[in-house]
């Protein structure tokens, strides 16, 4: 290894004692720019946030036309709206840059994106980014392959990439939220599209080995919660309940893999008895 090599390595090194490094991932929900429920599961963690790098309106497969790709590489934070550079791919781009900029390695990456794929804006009449589930085609390809014009393709290039940047990073995916909005487009909001992205990205994290995290039944956010609580984008109220969700399962998670401080049982413990506790769970058909 020359000596410019072990100088970085020596940079990212983790400090013994310092407290875990945390980024995500994902569309308006993850987003500061909306609900910023990424950066409450961080806080909950009581974790160090590298970035938040989602976006309002982001989708996880690039866009295309066919076989044309219309995503061009960005890395600038885009703007909340639906929009060709909006995708997963330029958020783990923006990681990546941050890392080398600081230095600091994530021990911990959240992915909550699919919403919108599926979505048709207003300029056209075909979606930029239609749902398809082509999952065991996409498991059967190399890295190299991967065009990302599926939920499944850009899932899977987005979870190695980072892996391959970042090998002992944990990283948890997660279905998407329930909603209620019948004003919107239904290939995309629709009880039967949502969970049809919830089983594309089930079959991603599980062909990776990544943990799912199963937003779509076991948040408490369900169709019917969601009418009252937010539609499409949950509430203070929600937002808060879903990030206790997901941090329990995270720290549940990490100490089942021996990973955390034994002292973060009784909060993980506490988080999800305490999430079960005051919320009911209710499983929407497909």
């Amino acid at each position: 290894m020359t000596a410019a090599g072990k100088e970085t390595r020596k940079e990212i090194k983790k400090e013994k004692g310092s407290r875990k490094v945390y980024a995500c991932l994902g569309d308006s929900i993850t987003s500061e720019q909306v609900t910023g429920i990424g950066t409450r599961v961080c806080r909950k963690l009581q974790t160090e946030l590298l970035g938040n790098f989602a976006c309002g309106w982001a989708s996880g497969s690039d866009w295309h036309r066919g076989d044309e790709t219309l995503t061009t590489e960005s890395l600038c934070e885009q703007p909340n709206c639906f929009a060709p550079e909006n995708v997963l791919s330029n958020q783990v781009r923006r990681l990546l840059r941050r890392i080398e900029e600081t230095g600091r390695v994530p021990d911990i990456v959240y992915i909550a994106v699919s919403a919108n794929d599926g979505a048709i804006d207003w300029c056209r009449d075909e979606s930029p980014v239609p749902l398809h589930d082509d999952t065991q085609q996409v498991c059967t390809q190399r890295y190299q392959e991967l065009t990302r014009r599926s939920l499944a393709s850009a899932l899977r290039w987005a979870i190695e990439t980072i892996r391959r940047r970042c090998p002992e990073a944990e990283i948890y995916a997660a279905s998407p939220l329930q909603a209620y909005s019948p004003e919107h487009e239904p290939s995309a909001f629709s009880g039967r599209a949502l969970w049809h992205k919830r089983e594309i990205i089930r079959k991603i994290c599980s062909f990776c080995g990544v943990h799912f995290i199963d937003s779509y039944y076991e948040s408490g956010f369900t169709r019917e919660i969601a009418k009252e609580h937010g539609q499409v984008h949950p509430d203070e109220e929600w937002a808060e309940k879903i990030a206790a969700y997901v941090a329990g399962v995270i720290t549940d998670k990490r100490n089942r893999n021996n990973s955390w401080n034994l002292t973060d049982t009784g909060q993980a413990v506490k988080m999800i008895a305490g999430f079960k506790k005051n919320n009911k769970f209710v499983e929407n058909s497909k």
